[in-house]
């Protein structure tokens, strides 16, 4: 009695001449692949190791421009920073470099200068960790110029950009201020109330409750 396996052997010997030949057959297509695919990842590698060296080297430039910031010195900070900025603008060292620049804009009256450093990298891939707090800091700089309604959007666009139920809830009770200050009640009311019944921005209940009761005064002696 023949066996199962005897009987299959036939079959397993003609699939394995069939890949052999076929193996023949391709053996050029097979070579030009493997070519392929070493040259695919050795260029992956280069680009992503170029981009580790592009950002360690950041990182070096932005440390020592805070150096001269932490030092007192700030016309050399100013120019390094820039230096930074211009160089390395699409790393997060050169976001970093940006977010330092605009700040000593709006210490020195230069509000304006600072907002639109900021906006440029908002939205940008390496802005995106840091994504946040540049959006909230351009909200800071309208509120600095007295435009709160522009505050206002802008801190509503950093709560947008957060998972962070915390920074989320700070971010649009800023958004909710700046709408009051605008004169926009009917905003601030709507942010206000919403806030008061998330049980995920309990830290800002009791204000959220407080600004609510303001606004309801505020329309009972009109």
């Amino acid at each position: 009695m023949t066996s199962p396996r005897t009987k299959a052997d036939p079959d397993l010997a003609d699939r394995a001449q069939t890949l052999l030949d076929w193996t023949r057959v391709n053996a050029t297509a097979l070579t030009a692949g493997a070519v392929v695919i070493v040259i695919v990842a050795a260029g992956y590698w280069f680009v992503m190791r170029s981009r580790q060296i592009r950002e360690t080297n950041a990182d070096k430039a932005l440390t020592t421009a805070k150096q001269s910031l932490v030092a007192g010195n700030l016309a050399l900070a100013q120019s390094d920073l820039q230096k930074v900025y211009s160089q390395y603008g699409n790393t997060l060292p050169g976001v970093e470099a940006a977010v330092s620049l605009a700040e000593i804009d709006y210490d020195s009256g230069k509000i304006q200068d600072g907002i639109s450093l900021l906006e440029k990298v908002a939205g940008s891939g390496a802005a995106s960790p840091v994504e946040t707090s540049v959006r909230s800091l351009i909200g800071d700089g309208y509120m600095q110029m007295h435009k709160p309604a522009d505050a206002a959007k802008a801190y509503e666009s950093a709560a947008a950009t957060t998972a962070y139920e915390n920074e989320k809830a700070s971010e649009t009770a800023k958004a909710a201020r700046a709408y009051q200050a605008a004169g926009d009640t009917a905003k601030a009311r709507q942010i206000w109330t919403a806030l008061a019944n998330d049980p995920k921005a309990q830290a800002l209940g009791a204000e959220a409750r407080v600004r609510l009761g303001e606004l309801t005064a505020r329309v009972a002696t009109k």
